[in-house]
């Protein structure tokens, strides 16, 4: 690892430690969020690093699954940049799904940044679709009913994994059709999965454009993330300047048609007014409205970036809770049309 990269490593190790210890805080107030039921681990055949699955289920999960029956799916990526993080953070909102929607939630442990940047996160969302794609009569999964989800570098990675599942099918087909039995089984698997909804939580859509004019351009630019966790998810996640472009990495470089054709007509974006990714989740919902998709922007008020994250254990949860639940409503109603 060149000595750039080992120094953003250290920051990364470090600030993993931090995150771990304010998640425990976030975790204690009652009601407890759930635990996974179980886990499953998913081995590309493009690389040997497994990618983790887990599974929050209903209560009577294995009993409806044992009588036929098939749950619709929440898909969740967990925030931190690409860099920090982990698949149980989202706890209290796969609490909600439970409650509110009925449905079997599953959070990805994607590889993480510097040890893995670009696209070593994207590739990884798309194996985890593929395998509940390949696994689904077996875990009671109705496929034909995915909702994706997620928070800051997961609400990226909600809108990129379909923009790289496309982008994945018509390069194996261009390459291998007629030929290539490995083509005709990803476009089977493709064929069963069905994304009907996507919910991003404060996202990052751009990597272009500078951290610092983002900054200087928000409402409040000293309520806005510091410097130096910018710099570290950045530098650590996307190193290759040129790739900042890729609409794998910046969705809202992507072509109309890309965006048409990979991303579902239900599209939930959720944005902090204190955060400086709020004009930019705010012009793509614009965009999607002119594409004839339906998007809807829901903008929390004096919020910062990840305010429902805070390790404060007196905080008040139940503002958050609102919220989740509002997101819950609309998740229903779209897998119960």
């Amino acid at each position: 690892m060149a000595s750039s990269r080992w120094w953003l490593y250290v920051q990364a190790v470090f600030w993993r430690f931090l995150m771990r210890i304010g998640m425990f805080f976030h975790d204690i107030s009652f009601p407890r969020p759930p635990r996974p039921l179980f886990t499953r681990t998913v081995t590309s055949d493009s690389h040997n690093h497994p990618v983790v699955l887990h599974f929050y289920c209903p209560p009577n999960y294995h009993e409806k699954r044992r009588l036929g029956h098939r749950f619709p799916v929440a898909v969740n990526f967990h925030g931190g940049g690409f860099t920090l993080g982990a698949a149980t953070d989202d706890a209290r909102w796969a609490r909600a799904v439970l409650d509110n929607v009925g449905a079997v939630m599953v959070s990805v442990s994607y590889r993480r940044a510097p040890e893995h940047p670009f696209p070593a996160a994207v590739d990884d969302g798309v194996e985890a679709l593929l395998y509940l794609a390949r696994h689904a009569g077996e875990l009671g999964l109705d496929v034909s009913r995915v909702a994706l989800s997620g928070f800051s570098a997961g609400g990226n990675l909600a809108v990129t994994v379909p923009l790289r599942l496309r982008g994945r099918v018509s390069l194996e087909v261009k390459e291998n059709l007629g030929r290539a039995e490995s083509t005709h089984n990803l476009l089977n698997q493709v064929s069963d999965l069905n994304i009907v909804a996507l919910f991003c939580w404060y996202p990052i859509l751009d990597f272009e454009e500078s951290r610092d004019h983002r900054r200087a351009m928000s409402l409040v630019p000293d309520k806005t993330l510091p410097a130096f966790f910018t710099t570290l998810f950045d530098e650590a996640y996307l190193p290759d300047v040129a790739e900042r472009a890729s609409p794998y990495a910046s969705p809202v470089r992507a072509s109309d048609r890309i965006l048409n054709e990979a991303l579902p007509r239900d599209v939930f974006l959720f944005i902090c007014e204190w955060d400086m990714l709020m004009k930019e989740g705010q012009s793509f919902v614009r965009r999607l409205e002119r594409l004839g998709k339906r998007p809807r922007a829901m903008l929390i008020e004096k919020a910062r970036h990840g305010w429902d994250k805070s390790p404060n254990p007196w905080r008040d949860q139940n503002s958050v809770d609102i919220l989740y639940r509002d997101a819950c409503a609309d998740m229903k109603a779209i897998f119960d049309r």
